[in-house]
């Protein structure tokens, strides 16, 4: 049966890839990563679903601070038309029925087939086979599922306003440095517990040997640019490094994709367990640049359940 222009363009219209967006800034990047990219293989919009944050009082929306182009769309952004307003309950629903049925040995539920959940941690090969009208649920922390606009996406994540007063003294010195190097200490929700159960905490011995492989592959001493949620567990941990050489960053608490940024325009970085950081060094556009990560991304119990081989970019050192 022959189809009028008129009929294909609505039918065309009805397609849409809804990403549902949960926790921090860098999980929200990597969400809208792996959205995008499907949503620009299949020439279709992207739909943010923002009522996760509904009932967060810890995380909000950030990527409306960025350039990204449906941050802006905010009337649109809790699902398409075809879309229930709670699909992300359903979704985070099914995930923890799936949980209890693994425990009883029993088979998941069958997800719809415009529905999909990631099923584990590293990439997952099915992602590209994903159809032009899929609602997505999970953290995609993957090079691998949006390398295809990697280019497009440095632009969109770069912020929307200019830095502010604090931040723009801070890059004039990063700038200014011969050799500037990011150094991301994580802690935080880090140290509550259950959460460093999961995912664990690095030490003195991590930035100590991560230090000494960057200044032997880059053949002199770098400034330190040290980038924390807790200056003074920062202060400890590198206690071993001259304090000469450590800048602290005091950004905006309120104004995370200013230190983001601030990451990116260092010359190396010594990242932490965190996907904060994985953006700050990921975002440097330099094909040199040497980035040094943590092998155990997880406390070691954690580590044991997930494959991370995925979430290192091709390059990166790990220690």
């Amino acid at each position: 049966m022959l189809l009028s222009p008129h009929f294909v363009a609505k039918r065309i219209e009805r397609y849409v890839i809804t990403v549902s967006l949960i926790g921090g800034l860098g999980n929200q990047m990597f969400q809208y990563a792996a959205g995008k990219a499907l949503a620009e293989r299949h020439g279709v919009d992207l739909v943010l679903d923002l009522s996760g944050f509904k009932n967060d009082k810890l995380r909000s929306f950030l990527l409306d601070r960025m350039c990204v182009p449906e941050a802006g769309q905010r009337d649109s952004s809790n699902g398409s038309a075809e879309k229930p307003p709670n699909h992300f309950a359903r979704s985070l629903w099914g995930q923890r029925i799936d949980r209890v049925l693994k425990l009883a040995g029993l088979p998941k539920l069958a997800a719809p087939a415009d529905s999909y959940r990631e099923p584990h941690f590293h990439f997952d090969t099915a992602f590209d086979s994903l159809g032009p009208h899929t609602s997505l649920f999970g953290y995609f922390q993957s090079e691998r599922y949006f390398s295809s606009i990697s280019e497009s996406l440095r632009e969109w994540f770069s912020p929307r306003e200019p830095f502010g007063e604090a931040a723009a003294g801070m890059l004039t010195l990063i700038e200014g440095s011969p050799m500037p190097v990011s150094v991301h200490v994580r802690r935080g929700d880090y140290v509550n517990p259950g959460t460093a159960e999961f995912h664990g905490i690095l030490g003195e011995p991590y930035y100590r040997e991560a230090l000494d492989r960057l200044e032997r592959t880059i053949a002199r001493k770098a400034e330190l640019f040290i980038f924390s949620d807790d200056p003074v567990a920062a202060e400890r941990v590198l206690a071993f490094v001259p304090r000469s050489r450590l800048v602290h960053v005091c950004g905006d608490s309120d104004r995370p994709w200013e230190d983001m940024a601030l990451m990116a325009r260092c010359r190396h970085h010594v990242i932490a367990n965190s996907s904060f950081s994985w953006w700050g060094a990921w975002l440097n556009r330099s094909p040199d640049k040497v980035v040094l990560a943590p092998r155990a991304w997880f406390a070691p119990n954690e580590l044991k359940k997930r494959d991370t081989s995925d979430l290192y970019p091709a390059g990166w050192r790990l220690v």
